[in-house]
């Protein structure tokens, strides 16, 4: 349904000391950005896809050449089998887009008002407008608050008109960028659970989806790609992402009362790679434990820990996230705010905090 291969685009940067009427006169110094090179992956139909990456990764960029708002430099983007350079109208009518929602509707009209204004564009008329449009005021769960005028809405109410807005003319496929950005936990769950369930799951919609929040990823996707840099440097289910990185799977042991000796032979025991500790005001120390090879003996190693004195509390086993494998992969981690932060490299199956 989406397919893009060996796709590039890069912008020229003007330097913010050159002198201002050189800049005017085209004789500023200027650099070359790279945003995306050789991006190359494809969507099915029918499947909810993450584009995963911190800001400047490349993801609005992807977005804005699937949508024809930027022709890319070298390669090829198709839409439901129609060329995004080549035929840009018919890619258009077989895409919903929203690019930072919220912000895409008309605050002064009413939620109605709104889906009149972009069916009319989409070239919906009359009756049919109008069935289209309770269609999809069903669908987007805004019944009671339709004829209320925008500005009074929740944030997480304005993002599912803007999600409704680009489905007003039926399209199979939804470009959804950053969609959750500014929701508090309840709007962005009810949200992912409706793009999810009602668009993805019920409708059929085929949903290309950025973020920087690896939950919304892990929780929602049936592939993901990771953006770093342009490039693409992982592809596939989370799983598939997970395992490209390690393998192991590591425990987590909870003893109170650990002894020095009990620590000292579990790190000692031949299946063990490391062991991180970590003390909790109870006495209770919590003990993530990497494999060398293979699965761990969870039995042996809990004798071994509590050999030496000491209460078992809990004992479980802890998968690397994906959040692991992107900071495996880039080097890097996402803040809140979604810039890259660099953090040392580490195993993902080594530390405590990890799981």
């Amino acid at each position: 349904m989406i397919e893009i291969e060996n796709l590039r685009k890069a912008f020229q940067i003007r330097d913010p000391q050159a002198r201002w009427w050189d800049t005017l006169r085209g004789r500023g110094a200027s650099r070359q950005a790279v945003a995306l090179d050789g991006l190359t992956f494809t969507v099915p139909g029918g499947a909810f896809y993450s584009l995963l990456g911190a800001n400047g990764a490349g993801k609005t960029t992807s977005m804005k050449i699937l949508c024809t708002l930027l022709l890319p430099d070298s390669g090829r983007a198709q839409v439901a089998g129609f060329d995004v350079v080549e035929q840009p109208r018919r890619v258009r009518e077989h895409l919903g887009v929203s690019i930072r929602g919220e912000r895409s509707v008309y605050w002064k009209l009413t939620g109605r008002q709104n889906l009149e204004y972009f069916g009319q564009l989409a070239g919906f008329r009359g009756p049919a407008l109008r069935r289209r449009i309770d269609e999809v005021v069903e669908v987007i769960g805004l019944s009671a608050r339709i004829d209320d005028y925008v500005e009074r809405y929740s944030m997480g109410m304005k993002q599912r008109l803007a999600i409704g807005s680009a489905l007003v003319h039926r399209p199979p496929v939804l470009l959804l960028d950053e969609p959750t950005i500014g929701l508090d936990p309840h709007g962005a769950r009810a949200l992912r659970r409706f793009v999810r369930e009602d668009l993805c799951r019920r409708q059929g919609v085929t949903v290309l989806y950025t973020t920087h929040y690896m939950h919304e990823a892990e929780e929602l996707s049936d592939r993901v790609g990771i953006l770093h840099g342009g490039r693409m440097v992982a592809e596939g289910s989370p799983d598939e992402v997970r395992a490209s990185v390690t393998r192991r799977e590591a425990i987590e042991i909870q003893i109170q009362g650990l002894p020095d000796a009990g620590l000292a032979a579990l790190r000692a025991h031949p299946a063990v790679a490391s062991v991180t500790a970590e003390l909790r005001r109870d006495d209770v120390a919590t003990l993530n434990v990497a494999p060398r090879d293979g699965a761990l003996p969870v039995g042996d190693l809990v004798d071994v820990a509590t050999a030496a004195g000491g209460r078992l509390v809990g004992v479980q086993v802890v998968r690397p996230s994906l959040e692991d494998a992107f900071i495996a992969l880039t080097g890097t981690a996402v803040s809140d705010t979604g810039e890259a932060v660099a953090v040392e490299s580490r195993s993902t199956s080594g530390e405590a905090g990890d799981a």
